[in-house]
């Protein structure tokens, strides 16, 4: 007899996957969380090695700059005497005798600053520029949801965050334990060292978070230049007269009580300023959670020309996807460019009437000529090359994701060349170099407009951070035509790195003359005074230039994507 074929049949078992083992997790694979961590890999390699290196140098240099207990009263004596709207700026001064209190506050700002910018950056791309690219779209229809995703990102860059606090924290320990001098209360305890971390991560967090909120609404870019100003202003709101009105919205002013490298604690602001950060960071995942993905608020101009859309030749359409970078950068640096040439007239003023005032700022800053406006400008320049050099690398980041993102096999498909498309793109990143220089020297006009202040000189001498940025775009095409695309804007941002530590730190650390001279800004002389150095001219021209034939060339030589 036949089987029946009305028997019922056994359900299929449900499909089961076999568990990710742990090192492939730690590879990225498994979870949104480790792939958060690989992507971000580099970035926590260079904010820790930038982060705790200065830690451990610094507890190295101040004691070599100041070795006499004469020598650190001089300097609590002279920085006392300052106003302190302008002290309030960088930090209360307390304890400058000792290596944590010179420490706090010389250097606190460019640490809470540009651990801020690190955070604010990676957060206001780590869901928008996915969701632009549609790379979230098929992960977002996965048993994982929208929430689930938002908030591994978000944890994968938090803890890559408070780990480099942690490094941070204990390179500030060992630092002052091997170098500092223990008789003149240098030795920061471990307490006070993860404390210092814990403010500057707190405030990341804020700054971050905020990106992170906005991003949903405004995209990478807009939510990015948003936070950034916000930052910027509420900085500048601690110290400055004229925006004394805002600092009650400032962490910079909540946490001022907290000194923790000179054992000064102050908890309640900064667990509040934390809790803050945490706030508007659940406001972005719920943003991320309600709406479509990649549809952003963005701020475009209506009917914008072809060349502005880049529609054309190649050198058109490069420049057009390089413009948006370009103005987001050149706006930030207009502003900064207004606000810092507005303030510097009014301290110029006051230090030519307080010799004790001057005497002060030439001690601590002895290579620049300080009782004159073109000084003042100088030294802001000198704080601004690492900015305008990551410009310069997120540029050379644009031109690169066409290979890395598999566009460029079809450009190729038409009668452009490799060369071409690297020359194309090269030109571009110069062109938008200059929107930037340009955007940056009418902003010290505005500031200074309707003063007696002539800004001719200075205007110009913007022209030295131009200069840099060319060089680093050259350095980046000339890695990415030789060797790898993927790696261009990485390495030239690496190159801004130790362009910067090299500057900053080779002098206190009396390291020998040639150390100093690798960095190129000590090339450039003092441009906004007027003093210009044709060594440094030439050197960043032949970099721009070389480093896009260089690239070009290579280029026509190797694989794409290889």
């Amino acid at each position: 007899m036949a089987a029946s074929t009305n028997a019922p049949r056994r359900s299929a078992a449900p499909t089961t996957f076999p568990p990710v083992p742990l090192r492939r997790r730690l590879f990225g694979l498994g979870s949104v969380y480790g792939k958060a961590i690989r992507d971000s890999r580099l970035s926590f390699i260079i904010a820790a090695g930038l982060l705790g290196g200065m830690a451990l140098l610094m507890g190295a240099a101040v004691p070599q700059v100041f070795p006499t207990p004469e020598a650190r009263q001089e300097v609590d004596a002279l920085i006392g005497a300052m106003p302190a709207s302008m002290v309030n700026l960088f930090g209360k001064p307390v304890g400058l005798g000792t290596l944590g209190g010179y420490m706090t506050w010389k250097y606190g700002a460019i640490f809470v600053m540009g651990t801020a910018l690190w955070s604010l950056m990676a957060l206001s791309s780590t869901l928008a520029t996915e969701a632009r690219r549609g790379s979230l779209d098929m992960v977002a229809t996965t048993p994982l949801g929208k929430r689930r995703i938002a908030l591994e990102k978000l944890a994968g860059h938090l803890t890559l965050l408070w780990l480099t606090m942690l490094i941070l924290g204990v390179a500030a320990t060992v630092g002052s334990t091997i170098f500092g001098d223990a008789a003149l209360g240098d030795v920061i305890p471990l307490a006070g060292g993860l404390g210092f971390g814990l403010w500057i991560g707190s405030i990341a967090m804020v700054f971050g978070g905020l990106a992170f909120l906005l991003a949903p609404v405004l995209g990478r870019a807009g939510s990015a230049g948003v936070a950034g100003i916000v930052m910027l202003v509420l900085w500048l709101a601690n110290g400055v007269e004229s925006l004394d009105s805002m600092a009650f919205l400032s962490p910079f002013r909540w946490t001022s009580d907290h000194i923790p490298l000179v054992s000064q604690f102050d908890w309640l602001p900064v667990l509040t300023t934390a809790a803050l950060g945490v706030l508007f960071m659940a406001g972005g995942v719920a943003l991320f959670v309600r709406r479509d993905l990649g549809v952003t608020a963005g701020l475009s101009l209506p009917k914008l020309p072809a060349f502005v859309l880049g529609t054309g030749n190649p050198f058109v359409r490069a420049f057009g996807d390089m413009l948006p970078r370009a103005l987001a950068w050149g706006i930030g640096l207009f502003l900064m460019g207004a606000m810092l040439s507005a303030m510097t007239g009014p301290i110029v003023d006051q230090i030519k009437g307080d010799a004790t005032l001057l005497l002060t700022f030439q001690t601590i800053f002895p290579a620049f000529d300080l009782d004159k406006t073109g000084g003042w400008m100088q030294l802001y320049v000198e704080m601004m090359f690492i900015a305008v050099g990551f410009a310069g690398a997120t540029f050379v980041a644009k031109w690169a994701s066409d290979e890395t993102e598999d566009r460029l096999e079809v450009l190729l498909a038409t009668p452009m060349t490799r060369s071409r498309w690297v020359i194309a793109g090269g030109v571009a990143s110069l062109l938008a170099t200059v929107v930037i220089t340009v955007l940056f020297a009418a902003g010290i006009g505005a500031g200074v407009a309707g003063t007696d202040i002539s800004a001719s000189e200075s205007m110009l001498g913007t022209a030295s951070l131009g200069l840099f940025t060319a060089a680093i775009v050259g350095i980046g095409f000339a890695i990415g035509g030789l060797w790898r695309t993927s790696l261009a804007p990485e390495i030239a941002a690496l190159v801004v790195v130790a362009t910067y530590l090299l500057n900053l730190l080779a002098p206190p650390l009396k390291l020998p003359d040639w150390v100093h001279q690798l960095a190129l800004t000590t090339h450039l002389g003092q441009p906004m005074t007027g003093q210009w150095d044709p060594v440094g001219i030439v050197a960043c021209l032949v970099l721009a230039v070389g480093g896009i034939l260089l690239g070009a060339w290579g280029m026509s030589r190797r694989d794409v994507a290889r």
